[in-house]
């Protein structure tokens, strides 16, 4: 018996794989979504307790149906995984649940997939699995010696745990910082943050103006243009935060985000807490030693609980990593409605780091993929 075949499978019930199979649906593209989980948005259920977007409403739908108001100007985790259960539903997207998908192959000018429940078939693949799929956390030397709490970010869910501890947050990417001010405001003990690289931060809303609008007008200016304006705005804004233990930025937003595929802290109060002292900052962490947490420098801390806002790895090797179209991080090649020339037809939508919001970008990525799928689907129904 042969395996499914579709014109188009999505591979994740996300935002991006929401996003491209309702643009594919809509142009009436034989489609289904696959995924893992038993609902849409797992991975944003997985988010903690107190997490809100940190880009605004009306610039994160997805495209087809907007965020209701009654989700306030910044909606929170609960408010967008309900908003992505009613898009999931109003738009009739075909989704199977429960299904795994371990391995992607070339076969007969298709690819097929196979999956937890059986083979299934395309001429077209949308990987939309997120860049935030694996954990990382670092193999800290000494890390097994730690006789206090050690969680990656992934694993923390809410301050309630750490009232009265004290907890060290390690990583001042968006997630670390968003979780040491929640800590903070929530009668945690005492926070540490430790510091490694000096981040880009952005005002979430100065004088009403969310900053994700900003980085969408400047998209047409030059990295260079960018990268300036975004230091030029965080100096003015932000200030020197280098008294603080926050080294000041080495290089701007667009060439972290394309180089690092980290995007910068959105601030809704983590500079306020670290110079008014509720959020106190340490050098980088270094290792572990029993009870203590050895940093750089030399200096030693010794926290109840270390949180580990260390970063995630996409996990796309098992899938497609013996086709040749990942980098050595692991990241796809191509992104959007760009293909590669070892896999024509496989697509990824979601990987990148964006200044302009990730949510707003593979809402614009999801209607370019849908294009190119439906016009490389009507080019070879055509006849020769």
């Amino acid at each position: 018996m042969g395996a499914d075949s579709y014109q188009a499978i999505v591979i994740g019930a996300g935002p991006g794989g929401l996003a491209t199979a309702a643009m594919l649906t809509r142009r009436k593209v034989d489609t289904v979504i696959v995924e893992q989980a038993e609902c849409v948005g797992a991975s944003w259920r997985s988010r903690y307790d107190n997490l809100h977007l940190n880009t605004v409403r009306w610039l994160s739908h997805l495209p087809g149906m907007r965020i209701a108001r009654k989700y306030g100007r910044w909606p929170s985790r609960d408010g967008f995984v309900e908003y992505l259960e009613e898009y999931y539903r109003r738009l009739l997207l075909p989704v199977q649940f429960g299904t795994r998908v371990d391995r992607i192959e070339q076969r007969n000018g298709n690819w097929l997939l196979r999956t937890s429940g059986g083979e299934i078939s395309a001429s077209n693949v949308v990987i939309a699995t997120g860049h935030q799929r694996v954990p990382h956390l670092p193999d800290w030397p000494g890390r097994e010696t730690f006789s206090g709490e050690l969680i990656h970010s992934a694993s923390y869910h809410s301050p309630a745990p750490y009232s009265g501890r004290d907890v060290l947050v390690v990583g001042t990417g968006d997630s670390g910082s968003g979780i040491a001010l929640d800590l903070a405001r929530n009668r945690a003990g005492r926070v540490r943050i430790a510091v490694r690289t000096g981040p880009n931060i952005v005002i979430g809303d100065r004088f009403g103006i969310p900053a994700q609008l900003l980085g969408i007008i400047s998209q047409p200016l030059p990295g260079r243009v960018i990268d300036f304006l975004g230091l030029l705005s965080q100096r003015i804004s932000v200030g020197n935060l280098s008294k603080y233990g926050i080294p000041n930025p080495e290089v701007g937003p667009y060439t972290r985000a394309i180089r690092d595929y980290i995007g910068p802290i959105v601030d809704f109060g983590f500079v306020h807490a670290v110079k008014h002292g509720r959020i106190e900052v340490v050098p980088a962490v270094e290792g572990f030693d029993g009870a203590e947490v050895i940093l750089a420098g030399g200096g030693r801390v010794r926290p109840d609980a270390v949180i580990a806002a260390t970063g995630f790895r996409p996990g796309l090797e098992p899938l497609v990593g013996h086709l040749g179209i990942l980098s050595a991080a692991g990241r796809p090649l191509v992104h959007g409605p760009q293909t590669h020339d070892n896999a024509p037809g496989l697509y990824f939508v979601g990987y990148k780091a964006e200044i302009s919001g990730n949510i707003h970008q593979m809402s614009i990525q999801a209607r370019k993929i849908a294009g190119a799928i439906a016009s490389a689907l009507t080019s070879k129904e055509a006849p020769s």
